[in-house]
């Protein structure tokens, strides 16, 4: 090959970034929705700390925020919650297809189908003006929250609970899953809870969502992406593992001896760690008051406080590592009656939200996200002679 050839080939030759497994601790866009301090010591949500809009926003407040990057004024919120209210209610033919799952199915497969599903049933699902988007957006928020809590009801021989358009969206969400109308510590702990993880960075479900919008595809078919994603053991669950472990141990005296044979066995303590978080979860001390306030009144309560508090002590003197949100999110979900194996579609009833936020936001600035791969497997082989191509006739 002439000098020239050489040099021609290498300025032509793409530079290629080889990436880390699992993408740890890469950049792969911007974003203006939330992210997480460098110190991972806190979350911001649109220029706001989380525990800051946990504590003093509605849920309808905070899903405006998301979608739209500012606090509604009163006018706003009123419409943008009347909206969503309308918008709760499902169509029958979502409902028929639930009575055909097995009993056994799992919550997350009975939303990602419902979810897929009703995206066959909006016409306009494929319209991607900046207005149809945030209608979606707003039709997903509301209806997810109803797939889940009924999806779930229907297959598990259960009357499904209707919609109250009536009431606030956490409120009438919490009273489809447990069917009864809530306490209003219940209704507010549980909206709290909901702002908490309404979003969290390009997570593995929003970077999913956003791959996803990227090849323009409708949203419907994004937000199945992310509650495909969600179903992970990986991504999601860890509220639902870190309750049956509660309930394994029982009580505060019996914590110590539990927590050190399974570190000794090298065994996952569920709820503690972060991806991100390695000092503190700011999200844990806002889910903590509210276990703090139903302990006031409820035995039960106290004992789970308790308990949590002492596993929180040994993890930190052993491992050095700080609960995350799912380790007190799991006992006040059990203290309002709500079953385990919803905890991960109640994740995806708040994530919902992040997620149509994230699409909106790809889509502003589009480039279809398409990394390149290293082959490294077998080259040159050939096919058996009975498998050779054979000439025309």
């Amino acid at each position: 090959m002439s000098s020239l050839s050489s040099q021609l080939q290498k300025t032509v030759e793409p530079q290629y970034i080889r990436a880390p497994k699992g993408l740890q601790n890469v950049i792969v866009d911007q974003t203006r929705i939330s992210g997480v301090d460098p110190k991972g010591e806190t979350t911001i949500y649109r220029g706001y700390l989380i525990e800051d809009l946990a504590r003093a926003l509605t849920f309808e407040e905070a899903a405006f925020l998301f979608l739209y990057g500012h606090l509604p004024s009163e006018e706003e919120v009123k419409e943008f919650s009347q909206k969503l209210n309308r918008e709760r209610v499902v169509p029958e033919e979502v409902y028929e297809i639930f009575e055909k799952m097995p009993r056994t199915t799992h919550p997350m497969a009975i939303l990602r189908t419902g979810i897929s599903f009703l995206g066959t049933l909006d016409e306009k699902a494929d319209d991607l003006s900046k207005e149809n988007l945030y209608e979606t957006a707003i039709k997903l928020i509301a209806k997810t929250a109803t797939i889940a809590a009924n999806g779930y009801r229907i297959t598990r021989g259960m009357e499904p609970v209707k919609p109250d358009p009536s009431l606030p969206h956490a409120l009438d969400s919490l009273r489809m899953i447990i069917g009864r109308e809530p306490s209003k510590l219940e209704a507010r702990a549980f909206e709290s809870s909901l702002i908490l993880y309404m979003d969290h960075g390009f997570n593995a479900s929003t970077f999913t969502v956003r791959v996803i919008a990227s090849t323009l595809s409708d949203m419907y078919s994004a937000v199945t992406g992310g509650v495909g994603a969600l179903k992970g053991p990986l991504h999601g669950g860890a509220n639902e593992k870190a309750m049956y472990m509660l309930l394994e141990i029982g009580s505060k005296e019996k914590a110590r001896q539990y927590i050190l044979d399974k570190l000794a066995r090298k065994e996952k303590i569920m709820g503690f760690g972060h991806r991100v978080y390695k000092v503190k979860d700011p999200r844990v001390d806002v889910a903590k008051e509210y276990l703090r306030k139903m302990a006031k009144t409820n035995p039960e309560a106290q004992k789970y406080l308790e308990l949590c508090e002492e596993i929180e002590k040994i993890m930190w003197e052993q491992k050095k590592l700080p609960a995350n949100i799912d380790f007190y999110t799991a006992p006040l979900y059990y203290l309002m009656g709500i079953p385990i194996e919803m905890y991960t579609p109640i994740f995806a009833m708040a994530r919902v939200v992040g997620w149509t936020s994230h699409y909106i936001e790809q889509l502003e600035n589009n480039k279809i996200i398409r990394p390149k791969e290293e082959y490294v497997g077998p080259v040159g082989l050939k096919l058996p002679p009975e498998k050779q191509p054979k000439e025309d006739p």
